[in-house]
């Protein structure tokens, strides 16, 4: 079975590997390193609870935008696992190839790193919908998984940057393992269209099957073939950014074994001093859309200060409360702090 995949998989790279021989010395010799860590703490006044958390990433990327083949490899630190570990393929603007572990592709939220999206944390939607914290799965996977992808781009400006992209992949559905443990997949697919250079307009779908784990399927729904349980989702989004401003939203609707739910996010931000940055967050999520009390709303304001011009360390303020649909269950209060340092280098 692993030679089936593997051999397929050969015959599609072999190509870029072999064009790319040449530079292989050169940016292996010379790889950008990159390294981001960041320590927040929560404090929830209601339950007298404060919980500290850490965020440690290293990255190595081995090629550049001029080069067919690149290699790219993130490591977090406090989980000792591979976040990413990727090659890409890119023979034409067009048509390029993208395998391994990487970013799921129906979610343009979590495309933004913690330390990039102008708030602390991502929105209920992005953690119960896309596999990044709290999946209704139960697949917690930092919203990334291992398969094959294939990207593209058309309709290039004379400004840098493309009308059109789109990538479209299958995916074991798994995420961190690449151990394939049943014979479902994930297809998915993105397309974005780019009106011009700063706004930008998003849909993303999943369509597929999973091995629920044990106390993560919800009674009384349609259990597939095999064990099997469906996972679909289905995205859209609008993203503005300007050296300014920022306005940034997007809707998630998923199937998680039956449960059906629905989450939309919509945040914005403005820099009215140099370095400092004020952004507000509004965020609803439905978890089962047949229960009007499911439903939990978080609204969000987030002060930040940056320390260097180029935002590679900075410290954040967030205040948040939580209102539920659920009479008998009270709103809670959120204070955040959070520190983030980043650096980017050529060796």
């Amino acid at each position: 079975m692993r030679l089936k995949l593997i051999l397929p998989l050969f015959l599609i790279l072999s190509p870029g590997i072999l064009s790319a021989q040449q530079t292989v010395k050169e940016w292996f010799s010379h790889p950008a390193l990159s390294a981001a860590a960041m320590v927040s703490g929560r404090y929830i006044p209601q339950e007298e609870s404060f919980k500290a958390s850490t965020l440690a990433l290293l990255r190595a990327g081995f090629g550049n935008e001029k080069d067919q083949f690149k290699f790219t490899v993130i490591f977090d630190l406090p989980s000792t696992r591979f976040l990413t570990c990727e090659a890409i393929w890119q023979p034409l603007p067009q048509v390029g190839v993208r395998v391994g572990l990487q970013k799921m592709l129906f979610l343009t939220e979590t495309t933004f790193a913690p330390y990039m999206l102008g708030m602390v944390g991502y929105s209920q939607a992005a953690s119960y919908l896309g596999g990044y914290s709290n999946d209704l799965t139960g697949i917690s996977s930092r919203s990334r998984d291992v398969g094959i992808a294939l990207q593209g781009s058309f309709f290039p400006t004379d400004e840098g940057y493309s009308r059109l992209n789109y990538a479209i992949g299958v995916f074991n559905g798994n995420g961190y393992r690449f151990i394939d443990n049943n014979k479902a997949k994930d297809f998915q697919a993105r397309l974005m269209i780019q009106a011009t250079r700063g706004l930008r307009f998003s849909a993303g779908v999943m369509t597929g099957y999973y091995t629920p784990l044990e106390g993560h399927r919800p009674d009384g729904h349609h259990h597939g073939a095999e064990d099997l349980a469906c996972r679909h989702r289905v995205s859209v989004g609008v993203w503005y950014d300007s050296p300014k401003c920022f306005v940034r939203s997007e809707n998630i609707y998923g199937v998680s074994d039956g449960l059906r739910s629905d989450g939309v996010m919509a945040m914005a931000g403005w820099m009215f001093r140099p370095r400092l940055q004020l952004a507000a967050r509004v965020d609803h999520f439905q978890r089962d859309l047949s229960d009007p009390h499911s439903g939990s709303t978080k609204a969000d304001l987030c002060f930040t200060h940056h320390l260097t011009n180029d935002g590679s360390i900075y410290y954040s303020l967030q205040y948040g409360h939580t209102f539920y649909s659920d009479p008998n269950i009270k709103g809670i209060d959120s204070l955040i702090f959070c520190v983030n340092i980043s650096f980017m280098r050529w060796l």
